[in-house]
């Protein structure tokens, strides 16, 4: 864990915490919302089921289990943003409130506070700022989970919320992710491959339980969509669309951007699905990507079918940098020689994250050739202490993906073993329902 983490959390850590934070938390008491519940149990029940997808039959709606262990949920879900809510939130309402319950709980316990304003407050302004179609989605969660909607608010939030509480002093202290897309001469094939790390302080492993793969199917003609996330989060860091495009975002603050904009911009959970339900070519998603002015400063790694490309992002102007021969890696510090003044090693965080991006330089160089879907996964297997990227008690989850055959494949190091999410099949499903995969059934 980082230093300034530790500082800030170990006096909670010490006075007991770390049990609390392995307790099983129950699902508190729902929030009246009977007719929409209704209304989504009877969506579900109607659906005949699509191959591979369990539908929810009326009387478990909103029970599936997200918490047994070694188990991913994958929901699909299809209709209206306000109708796919209902789906999500009647299909995972257990795993909602459990969700936001260990939020309480772990904050809490670690003073993750942000003096005169609370999660709470937090959440619903920044649900406010949210474009009307992600509102709708939230409320339909809200509605078919019986909870609250500042209940959605904090579990679509809970990220920015402790972003915006480590604050512009912390460095790597927000986290410490990586990603690397490989083609051309560094795969088997040509076919590009993509790996990614998500590293955080590692207390997040507690709401790893709550990992779901949500499949969006928009009728109103946005792209179907794939979002790996948090039970009942509007949002998400890491996203995979029909059109073969994978999105994901890393800290970028070691650059030395003081600004944060929380409050102010749209929140950065939301611009990864609205990029990804909104493009559908290559040209779009750098349109967008370029567009981007967030309220943190961050590195974004985007793979397509035929390339991958790293877009360094300030909270005031943004760079994309290509793959070179056949490689592009994005970890934490901005490579990019055209911005002022980039920052010497004496910032915190750039030996670390300078460390990780030429590991996976050289892990790609020794495999040049032969990188397919079972390297790339031993690729972010390996931990730094042996070369790699992937540090031993901070990350939260992995990920491969392949682009081109909409292939995605997904470890949580404490909770599931690598998992393949067929998003082919997934993206062609014609009706709602839930699955739950695990290591063995979904090889």
């Amino acid at each position: 864990m980082n230093h300034h983490i530790a500082a800030r959390t170990g006096r909670a850590l010490a006075a007991g915490a770390l049990a609390a934070l392995l307790l099983v938390l129950c699902a508190g008491a729902a929030a009246a919302a009977p007719r929409a519940a209704r209304a989504a149990a009877q969506e579900l029940r109607a659906q005949p089921g699509a191959p591979g997808l369990r539908a929810a039959p009326a009387a478990s709606a909103g029970k599936a289990p997200v918490g047994r262990s070694g188990r991913l949920p994958v929901v699909c879900l299809r209709g209206g943003f306000r109708q796919m809510g209902r789906q999500y939130g009647a299909l995972l309402s257990a795993d909602i409130r459990r969700l936001n319950r260990d939020v309480q709980r772990i904050y809490d316990e670690l003073d993750i506070a942000i003096p005169g304003l609370s999660l709470r407050e937090f959440s619903t302004r920044s649900l406010d700022l949210y474009p009307v179609r992600f509102k709708d989605f939230a409320r339909g969660v809200a509605e078919g989970a019986h909870v609250a909607l500042a209940v959605v608010a904090e579990n679509s939030e809970l990220f920015e919320y402790f972003a915006a509480f480590v604050g512009p002093q912390a460095g790597a202290a927000a986290g410490a992710c990586s990603a690397i897309s490989a083609w051309g001469p560094y795969t088997r094939g040509g076919t590009l491959v993509m790996g990614r790390d998500y590293d955080f302080p590692s207390f997040y492993r507690k709401f790893d339980r709550a990992l779901v793969v949500v499949v969006l199917h928009p009728t109103d003609g946005s792209s179907a969509t794939a979002l790996l996330t948090w039970a009942g989060s509007v949002g998400a860091i890491s996203g995979f669309s029909e059109h073969g495009f994978v999105l994901e975002n890393n800290n970028g603050s070691t650059y030395g951007d003081p600004n944060r904009h929380f409050l102010t911009r749209t929140p950065f959970m939301i611009h990864l699905p609205q990029v990804l339900l909104d493009q559908t070519s290559a040209a779009g998603v750098d349109a967008a990507m370029r567009s981007y002015r967030g309220p943190y400063p961050l590195i974004w790694n985007l793979a397509t079918r035929q390339a991958g490309y790293v877009y360094e992002t300030t909270t005031y102007e943004v760079k994309r940098r290509d793959g070179e021969g056949g490689l592009a890696v994005g970890v934490n510090h901005f490579v990019d020689p055209s911005w002022p003044l980039l920052p010497t090693r004496s910032v915190e965080g750039i030996e670390y994250s300078e460390l990780r991006h030429g590991n996976l330089v050289a892990l790609a160089a020794a495999s040049k050739g032969a990188i397919d879907v079972a390297r790339m996964r031993s690729i972010m297997d390996t931990l730094i202490e042996a070369g790699g990227a992937t540090p031993k008690d901070t990350n939260i989850y992995r990920f491969v993906a392949v682009p081109q055959t909409l292939q995605w494949w997904i470890r949580a190091p404490e909770h599931v073993g690598w998992v393949h999410v067929d998003l082919r099949r997934l993206f062609r499903a014609s009706t709602s329902g839930l699955t739950i995969l695990t290591p063995s059934t979904s090889r």
